[in-house]
């Protein structure tokens, strides 16, 4: 859901300073919202989302009426009240029993229009009566006659507090005998103190009280009332019986109607209160510890095998070097030996398999896999703990449940990193092709290995010639060493040279280019931790503080 504001909505708010800040308020709850379903929240969303959808019903019925329920315990007089704000017995009166099972909606008189019908409908409000002159309901209201909030009939209790979650305004009808009842007080007063602009509290059948009662009963209530949150809800004594206070109640029900923003007022103190609750679970923003990824990296490198891939490397470049540079009569002693990086499926990755700069790692089914061994039980345990242990100080300044789903999650992309390490490390260009001066050794070592070839068959030659037909030829010298001699010799002689030099040479470099692959090893683990666990960690924590924040702004906001 997202943190838009409805059309009828926006245009609600021109010139209604109430509306606007209710906009502001239902735009930041529809961010939090979305926030909060991307971290996983479900439930503690449901306030949030039943504000949203029903503050955008509410914006497009009938919004230049305000709706005011009279609610109250069993008892209280709000039948009585009702026909006394109507002038006329609308609503059936008992003294022994609730008589008010369903809502019952009074309209002003001469006002029966559609808007009204609409809005009515929404509510669920089927009973209907007008008033039948025209001035003692204010033109701009609705009052809604509620079922008894504590009655025993669950049914009527239920539409009490259903409509009491609905309406624009509440008028809270107390009478001398319950108005300190302390469930009362706590299950519903209490709670709607937020909602102290939109509400007014009745102190009913006055007319049974002394002059000194009332002044105690009022005094009482109105310290009940201050210690709730809602201190500037003076109550208003009146009585329906003598008509006591029913003008002062109906003006201030008119003030109310006239403003034409208690619905917006309504709204905007449903949406503290659903951030405070809100607050409650995620906590009100903050900075945690920086997240220091380092020693999760090098957990995740040796999971991965880096270590025993680049010994792998240097195993195989001095292997393959002897093949191109070692003496060639005894070459195919390597040639009888496994190559290292071969057995264990990692060979030099082709263009194709090679993923090109800036388009992040691929896809793990679409790469080839190693055959390297299993990682140790300690190696993976220390992975997942370093996984742990860094969530855990990166979500510590956060309330216990929002640690606890961070923790959770983290958890989860440590225990399914595995394959995606081993991928990276099958598709990493680990810099095996061989470097030019093999070529040229390799020449050399041939040319040499051919000079003493010759230098051998010279002299064969020689001797048969001299043997078998008796013929002596002398051969050239090289001062008093014949050529035949010198080539047999200097070619062997430096050909097993040039091989001991050039296998020293590989193995020398076998040792810089397994500390290079060691190098991309990291770098390519590295990639995998930050975008597998790094990342989604920093923006989990983003978000919360995010949602934490902006649900701590919006629940003081206005206070």
């Amino acid at each position: 859901m997202s943190g838009t504001v409805s059309e009828p909505a926006r245009r609600a708010t021109r010139g209604n300073p109430a509306a606007r800040s209710l906009a502001e308020a239902l735009g930041a709850l529809g961010r939090i919202i979305e926030l909060g379903d991307g971290l996983g929240l479900g439930e503690e969303l449901d306030e949030a989302r039943e504000i949203v959808a029903r503050a955008g019903a509410r914006a497009s019925l009938a919004p230049g009426r305000t709706v005011i329920a009279l609610a109250g315990a069993t008892g209280s007089g709000k039948s009585s009240l009702l026909n006394a704000l109507a002038g006329a017995p609308i609503a059936r009166t008992a003294v022994t029993r609730p008589t008010t099972t369903r809502p019952l909606a009074l309209l002003p008189g001469g006002h029966t229009d559609g808007e009204a019908s609409a809005l009515l409908d929404w509510l669920g409000v089927d009973e209907r009566v007008v008033a039948p002159l025209a001035g003692p309901v204010p033109a701009d209201a609705i009052i809604l006659d509620l079922p008894d909030i504590d009655s025993d009939v669950p049914e009527h209790r239920f539409i009490a507090e259903r409509m009491a979650a609905q309406v624009d305004a509440l008028v809270w009808v107390l009478d001398p005998e319950k108005y300190a009842d302390a469930v009362l007080h706590k299950d519903f007063i209490a709670p709607m103190a937020a909602h102290a602009e939109v509400t007014l509290v009745v102190l009913n059948q006055a007319d049974r009280l002394d002059a000194a009662s009332r002044e105690q009963v009022s005094a009482d209530l109105r310290r009940l009332l201050a210690r709730e949150g809602l201190a500037g809800a003076a109550p208003i004594l009146a009585s329906a019986r003598t008509g006591e206070g029913i003008d002062s109640l109906r003006g201030a029900l008119e003030r109310i109607a006239r403003a034409r923003n208690a619905s917006a007022l309504r709204l905007r103190a449903d949406t503290r209160r659903a951030a405070t609750r809100l607050c409650e679970r995620v906590g009100g923003g903050g900075t945690g510890a920086p997240i220091d990824g380092r020693r999760l990296a090098e957990a995740a490198s040796r999971t991965a095998g880096a270590e025993v891939v680049a010994s792998a490397v240097r195993a195989a470049t001095i292997h393959r070097g002897a093949l191109s540079v070692g003496w060639p009569p005894v070459r195919w002693i390597h040639r009888l030996r496994a190559d290292p990086l071969a057995a264990l499926h990692l060979r030099d990755p082709s263009p194709s398999t090679l993923s090109r700069a800036g388009e992040g790692p691929r896809p793990v089914d679409a790469l080839a896999r190693t055959s390297l061994p299993e990682p140790s039980p300690v190696a993976v345990g220390l992975l997942r703990t370093e996984a742990h242990r860094l969530a855990a100080d990166a979500s510590a300044h956060l309330p216990g449940a929002a640690r606890d789903a961070m923790l959770q999650r983290m958890d989860e992309r440590a225990e399914a990193i595995g394959p995606e390490l081993d991928a990276v490390i099958a598709r990493a260009d680990l810099g095996m092709r061989a470097p030019r001066w093999w070529s040229v050794a390799s020449a050399l070592q041939w040319l040499a290995l051919t000079a003493a070839i010759a230098g051998g068959v010279w002299l064969v030659a020689l001797r048969g010639m001299r043997d078998l037909l008796l013929i002596a030829v002398e051969p050239p010298r090289w001062g008093l060493v014949p050529w035949p001699v010198v080539l047999l010799a200097g070619g062997l002689a430096g050909g097993a040279l040039l091989g001991a030099i050039g296998v020293a040479a590989v193995r020398a470099g076998a040792e810089r280019r397994a500390a290079r692959a060691g190098k991309c090893l990291r770098r390519a683990t590295d990639a995998v931790v930050d975008s597998r666990l790094l990342e989604p960690l920093r923006a989990e924590r983003e978000h919360w503080d995010e949602l934490g924040a902006m649900a701590a702004d919006l629940s003081r906001h206005e206070r």
